[in-house]
């Protein structure tokens, strides 16, 4: 994700979960941002993740595709920052959906039609 949206997208996470501690030392060492300790929680609250596209699409993440257990009592948010400030290379903004972001999805790149599609569905078979 080009780093000024994931710069929002992080800071309004952090903003709606600020009643979790902030896991600074897994930070450093994974990478990742935000992580938050939640040992002790009995249920864990975080915001639904939705990605819209041009036409309308809407497509609603688990949160298993956009926050994972990476320690004891500690999850983080799997969505990364292309680490990039300004236009870069491309041709404009752009967000890739990485590997946790597309698991159980069923994902077609429809190149000749310049589409994208995607449809939940479990991917364990």
């Amino acid at each position: 994700m080009e780093k000024p949206v994931y710069e929002l997208v992080a800071k309004e996470f952090e903003k709606q979960v600020a009643h979790y501690t902030v896991a600074t030392e897994v930070q450093n060492q994974t990478g990742l941002r935000p992580c938050f300790n939640i040992s002790g929680e009995k249920s864990v609250s975080v915001p639904e993740f939705i990605f819209h596209f041009k036409g309308g699409a809407k497509m609603a993440l688990p949160l298993a595709n956009y926050f994972s257990f990476v320690d004891s009592g500690v999850i983080c948010l799997t969505i990364v920052s292309d680490n990039m400030s300004g236009s870069g290379i491309g041709g404009g903004p752009a967000i890739i959906l990485g590997n946790y972001q597309q698991r159980n999805f069923h994902v077609e790149f429809d190149l000749k039609n310049e589409r994208f599609g995607f449809k939940q569905q479990n991917c364990v078979s």
